[in-house]
C-alpha cells in the first residue's frame, strides 16, 4: 500500500510541471510536458526557462513558418512490439537567443532500461538505420533522422547499482518528494537524475533547432508485465 501511495505522489509532483513520457511494456499512453531545471548544479522542480526562448519538441521544426511538433507525439507505447534490443525516438530542442544549454533526464527504474542521447541529422531522404517521422500537420510530411556521432556524455547525480542494476540513491529525495518520508517511497520510484557534461550549442542571435535521438535499451526486457516508468526530458540554458 505504501509503495502505491509513493508512486501516486511522484506522479502528482511530476505532472504539475514537467514533460513526462510514460514507458512500459503494455499499450499505454504518453503524457508530455517540460520538466526539471538546474540551479547551482542541482536538478530541482522549476521552469526550464522562459517559454519564449527554449522549447522541447518531437520531430520536425519548421523555423520559417514557426511550426513545430508537440512533444506529446514522442510516443513510447507498446515498446514490447519492437523486436530490436533498443528503441529510438527523435526529439528536438529549439528556440532563439540562447547561446548554449544542457540536456537533462530523470527517470524511474521499474524496468531495467538504459538511456542514451545522440545528436541527429534531419533529411527528407531515407537511409539505412534512420528513424522515420511523419508530421502531424494538415498536409503530413515525412522526415528521416540519423545518429550523428557517439552518444552525448553526461553525469549521473544520484545513481548506484543494486544486484547489477541501476537504481537511484536517496540523495535527491527531497528535490523529488519534499518532506514525504524516504521510508515510504518504493526504491524504484526514486528517479535517477542525469545531465550532459558539456553545453550544447544554440544560437544567441536568432532562432535555431537541434535534433536528437533518444535510445532506450531494453536490456532483455521482453515480457508484457505492465511495469511502467516515468521519463522526463529537459533543456536548461547555460554558458559555454
Amino acid at each position: 500500500m505504501k509503495e502505491k501511495k509513493a508512486k501516486r505522489v511522484l506522479s502528482f509532483y511530476v505532472l504539475r510541471i514537467v514533460l513526462v513520457c510514460v514507458l512500459g511494456f503494455s499499450v499505454i499512453g504518453v503524457t508530455a510536458y517540460a520538466w526539471y531545471s538546474t540551479r547551482e548544479g542541482v536538478l530541482s522542480y522549476a521552469p526550464v526557462s522562459s517559454p519564449e526562448s527554449l522549447y522541447v519538441g518531437a520531430g520536425h521544426r519548421d523555423i520559417e513558418n514557426n511550426e513545430f511538433e508537440d512533444i506529446r507525439y514522442m510516443y513510447f507505447n507498446a515498446m514490447d512490439a519492437d523486436g530490436a534490443d533498443y528503441v529510438d525516438r527523435v526529439f528536438c530542442i529549439f528556440g532563439g537567443g540562447i547561446g548554449a544549454y544542457k540536456l537533462q533526464l530523470a527517470y524511474t527504474t521499474n524496468n531495467p532500461f538504459e538511456y542514451k542521447i545522440y545528436r541527429a541529422t534531419e533529411s527528407k531522404v531515407s537511409s539505412e538505420g534512420a528513424i522515420k517521422y511523419v508530421t502531424h500537420t494538415t498536409t503530413p510530411e515525412t522526415y528521416y533522422y540519423s545518429v550523428n556521432g557517439e552518444a552525448i556524455e553526461g553525469t549521473f547525480l544520484n545513481r548506484t547499482t543494486e544486484d547489477g542494476k541501476g537504481i537511484a540513491t536517496t540523495e535527491k529525495h527531497t528535490e523529488t518528494y519534499g518532506s514525504y518520508p524516504t521510508t515510504s517511497v518504493q526504491k524504484n520510484a526514486e528517479p535517477i537524475y542525469w545531465q550532459t557534461t558539456a553545453a550544447e550549442i544554440g544560437n544567441a542571435k536568432t532562432d535555431f533547432v537541434n535534433y536528437y535521438i533518444l535510445r532506450v535499451y531494453k536490456n532483455g526486457k521482453v515480457n508484457n508485465d505492465r511495469e511502467t516508468d516515468i521519463l522526463c526530458i529537459s533543456a536548461k540554458t547555460t554558458s559555454v
